[in-house]
């Protein structure tokens, strides 16, 4: 035979049916079965009665919280039913028990007619009382006692469902600060994948891409002196990606506070142009005085980075110019290099390296442009800096050593 599960809380319900009903039989062996003691109707009827009448109430009280209009409809039957046998002390109080199980647990519309029967209940108490006795002390009494067996549950029924609506209230509004939480990690965690994609674009592709264009340079010449200098470049732009790739994971394992050596900047672009240089290709940089961040610094050398490989990789021997200069408020960072005749241009300049300098650009408020004038493909990056008033001899010069073959 199966087993009947039943919930905690039905099994609350019929807990509190029995506790109630034992405590009803309590009262009628302990001869306090009614309020204002045994009338002429009360003798004369038999004495079970006011057992069944306890025991109907609480078989509807038993179902108090998962069916509270149920629980009430068959409570003020009962109660109904014992005031005209003699109101008995216990069944008011199941009722007033099931008024406050209403409502903590019943629906709104099952409140307002509960309150509607509850002073129609008030009601018929105070005139009972009033021409019964013809003593207003005794009405005075009969209305302290609706007023502690059907309003105060009622009240604070009200006041602990108030109370569970505000917890259920807060426990809707965590879910949902902790949804919005887990979506702005989502949003950073994309947000830090496709940083460290551009970073990986600009450390390894641009770097495999000039040692694959050196290495097949190497394979084509019988110069020994060339070849041996093409492998020098090609070790050389290894090396390099190497230890950016280094530095990359150090500062991705390594503490909070780490503080990895910085050798992206201007200063090193030099080696920038080496690599192209051994692609075959002649590279002139101009580097004037720029009041460029550390962070726009590194930008800006990515930026070059990024278009000196596009230029070897599509182009591969044409002359590339590089130019950084300062305007008034920002600095201008120009890449410009020749497209061969049998080069066919794209109609659509796209591509996730010219995506990546946009990125980049913008990351620092900065913008890009790239377009194709006269076979030359030209890439203008802007990148703001602060506006301060010119040094006396800081005028605009070309960086020493900077300058290579044309």
């Amino acid at each position: 035979m199966a087993l009947v599960r039943i919930d905690s809380g039905r099994r609350r319900d019929l807990g509190v049916a029995v506790a109630f009903f034992a405590a009803g039989l309590v009262l009628y062996i302990g001869d306090l079965r009614y309020f204002f003691g045994p009338t002429a109707l009360n003798t004369s009827l038999p004495q079970w009665l006011p057992v069944l009448t306890l025991g109907l109430a609480c078989f509807f009280q038993a179902w108090r919280s998962s069916r509270p209009a149920v629980a009430f409809a068959g409570t003020t039957a009962a109660l109904a039913l014992d005031a005209f046998c003699g109101p008995t002390i216990a069944v008011w109080i199941v009722y007033s028990d099931v008024v406050y199980a209403v409502a903590r647990y019943g629906s709104a519309r099952l409140r307002r007619v509960m309150l509607l029967v509850n002073w129609l209940v008030a009601a018929i108490v105070l005139t009972v009382a009033l021409t019964g006795s013809g003593d207003w002390r005794v009405a005075l009494l009969a209305m302290l006692l609706v007023t502690a067996l059907i309003a105060s549950p009622a009240s604070y029924g009200h006041a602990i469902r108030q109370h569970e609506l505000a917890a259920e209230s807060e426990r809707d509004r965590a879910r949902a600060v902790e949804a919005l939480a887990m979506r702005d990690q989502e949003v950073a965690i994309a947000s830090e994948r496709r940083r460290l994609a551009r970073d990986l674009h600009d450390v390894v592709a641009g770097q495999l891409s000039g040692i694959a264009l050196q290495s097949a340079a190497a394979l084509e010449t019988r110069d020994a002196g060339i070849r041996d200098s093409v492998l020098r470049s090609v070790r050389s732009s290894s090396v390099e990606a190497l230890r950016e790739m280094r530095t990359m994971i150090d500062l991705l394992s390594g503490p909070d506070d780490f503080d990895a050596p910085v050798t992206a900047t201007l200063d090193h672009i030099e080696r920038l142009a080496d690599a192209a240089r051994a692609c075959g290709s002649s590279v002139d940089i101009t580097v004037e005085s720029t009041r460029l961040s550390p962070v726009s610094t590194i930008v800006a050398y990515r930026i070059i980075q990024q278009a000196l490989t596009n230029a070897a990789a599509h182009s591969p021997g044409a002359d590339v110019e590089v130019v950084v200069r300062q305007q008034a408020s920002s600095a201008v960072i120009s890449i410009a290099n020749a497209v061969h005749e049998d080069v066919v241009l794209p109609e659509e300049i796209v591509g996730h390296g010219i995506e990546n300098m946009r990125v980049r650009a913008g990351s620092v408020g900065g913008s890009l442009d790239v377009d194709i004038t006269d076979r030359r493909w030209n890439v203008v990056a802007e990148l703001p800096t602060p506006v301060i008033d010119r040094l006396p001899g800081s005028d605009p010069h070309r960086a020493s050593g900077l300058t290579g073959p044309r």
